[in-house]
């Protein structure tokens, strides 16, 4: 199956987009060499540790715990699996990787998957990047934006680029962009990029890692960082024009559109790290078969028994007199008890009793998520239909479509030939009806796949976070979500939950593993569409069938 190459250099002058944030870095509890510290011996039983949901999160948990575990059982001579026993990775889905998951096309699992979540990660995406050259996973180019981009604003087109290739076109394009947005506000918003990418790279050094240590909440997380309250607690908007000082159409055309893309937001909804985050571009990427192969694979490395159709129905402390507890998981169909628990689910979402709240230190607060409404479809139309944009039938329509603050967007590319057939994938903030679909593609789908999500925070501006370890023993996974929720963000938090543990069982502190620094946050891409019947609307993959 042939795939359409995003044309970089033609899109690296245009407007700066794919140069911003290649944000999200992190690194996994590794180092190549060996520590000063020493290992605890145990002459317990092996541990046993319960994980609650197998998507990236409690995938890499299982990961990077297995991982300490064997440099700890090295290090002290003992054999495989004597320091760490069992590890239980349940989940109420019939698939491992969670929000990544993937459909296929008329049902047929002949034609080439379909990202129904999270769709890419990028080049700064560590944790991802090295796993899939860790488990020989072959990469795929999106292949997004390749016949054009457009700002749609409602009424008519602000700004687009050229719809067919040649050797001017994107000098044609650059001068275009200059002459509307100016070259200041392009070059202010890659350095202030660049500013936090330097603070991210921290998470790269093991020497930082093992200085700073493992950390007690999101909000120590960040402030080491200095990616805390200074961003989180202000929206994207003043951020973009009274720090960064961006002009208005900048922000309202090219950041804002970003925000909606990726998290379904607009500019003073969200805070300035999401928005941020949402510029993040380079060297944009996804796994062939779907970005959850990167999750099996992790959790099948771990040796963990992943328990599917499962559904944890009640967590109870034990031993509730002892600095760390144990725990006893009851599910559907087992009874067990384990040393440690790493929730790896939004606790407010999950069907699990709730009663183990009677139990915290400190309260899960409640965390508003985005209801996302994930439209799937096969058209024989390579375009929208000019018609839906109100123009001429011979107008030539970009394959991708960016919304200004005032309206909608979409996104389209062939991305293989032969078939005449193109998947695209749409969200919305509520659904759209097999009448509104033809009216945007000029004629009937030829297959419809609906889903929704509660698929991230709102990541509205935040100061306080809930607690990484709401019972000594018990990990909260999902604390992290409302300061950057990615895929990566979510290996992320499992690194440093991971870093915790190993620090209390067998003192091995961060940056200490092996395979070198990490396998850091992933941005979701996509267009969105806002008008009267498409609220934040966004078409983002299309594929051909074939």
């Amino acid at each position: 199956m042939a795939t359409h190459r995003i044309r970089m250099a033609r899109m690296l002058p245009l407007l700066g987009i794919l140069t911003l944030l290649a944000l999200l870095v992190n690194a996994d509890p590794s180092v190549d060499g060996r520590s000063e510290q020493t290992v605890f011996a145990t002459t317990k039983s092996p541990k046993r540790v319960a994980i609650v949901g197998a998507g990236a999160a409690g995938t890499s948990a299982a990961f990077f715990l297995r991982r300490a575990a064997r440099v700890a059982e090295e290090r002290a001579g003992a054999e495989p699996g004597e320091f760490l026993g069992v590890i239980d990775v349940f989940d109420k889905e019939d698939y491992v990787g969670g929000r990544s998951t993937v459909v296929y096309p008329h049902s047929d699992p002949k034609l080439q998957a379909v990202e129904l979540g999270a769709s890419i990660f990028v080049g700064a995406n560590e944790n991802l990047v090295k796993a899939a050259k860790l488990f020989n996973l072959t990469t795929a180019d999106p292949g997004f934006a390749e016949a054009g981009i457009g700002i749609w604003d409602g009424s008519q087109f602000l700004f687009t680029t050229t719809t067919t290739k040649s050797r001017w076109s994107g000098w044609w394009d650059t001068i275009a962009a200059l002459r509307r947005y100016g070259p200041l506000s392009p070059y202010r918003q890659n350095k202030a990029v660049n500013a936090l990418l330097t603070k991210f790279k921290h998470l790269y050094d093991s020497a930082w890692l093992a200085q700073r240590g493992t950390v007690s909440s999101i909000e120590e997380f960040a402030a080491t960082l200095e990616l805390g309250a200074e961003l989180t607690s202000r929206t994207g908007l003043d951020w973009a024009k009274n720090e960064v000082g961006v002009n208005d159409r900048w922000a309202s055309e090219i950041i804002e559109g970003s925000t909606r893309v990726n998290y379904a937001r607009d500019l003073d909804q969200i805070h300035a790290l999401g928005a941020g985050v949402s510029l993040a571009t380079g060297e944009a990427t996804s796994i062939e078969g779907g970005n959850r192969r990167l999750f099996s694979s992790m959790v099948k490395d771990s040796g963990a028994n992943v328990h599917l159709n499962t559904v944890v129905t009640e967590i109870k402390v034990l031993d509730e007199g002892d600095d760390v507890p144990s725990f006893r998981v009851l599910t559907n169909v087992s009874d067990n008890t384990y040393d440690q628990v790493f929730f790896a689910a939004p606790w407010h979402h999950s069907p699990i009793s709730k009663h183990l709240a009677n139990s915290f230190v400190n309260p899960i607060p409640d965390q508003e998520y985005v209801t996302l409404h994930v439209t799937l479809l096969a058209t024989t139309a390579p375009t929208p239909h000019p018609s839906f944009f109100g123009l001429p039938p011979n107008t030539a329509i970009p394959t991708t479509v960016i919304t200004s603050a005032a309206a909608p967007s979409r996104t389209m590319g062939e991305t293989s030939e032969g078939s005449g057939e193109y998947v695209v994938k749409l969200f919305s903030l509520s659904e759209i009806d097999d009448y509104t679909l033809t009216t945007i593609f000029g004629s009937e789908p030829t297959w419809v796949y609906r889903k929704v999500w509660q698929s991230y925070p709102a990541l509205a501006p935040i100061a306080t976070y809930a607690p990484v370890e709401p019972v000594p023993g018990l990990h909260y996974l999902a604390a992290l979500e409302p300061w950057v929720s990615t895929m990566e963000t979510q290996t992320l938090s499992a690194r440093e939950a991971v870093a915790r543990v190993a620090q209390r069982w067998w003192g091995i502190g961060p940056g200490e593993c092996r395979e070198g620094k990490g396998l850091g946050p992933d941005l979701r891409r996509g267009v969105s569409v806002k008008d009267g019947r498409l609220k934040n609307m966004s078409i983002v993959v299309h594929y051909e069938v074939s």
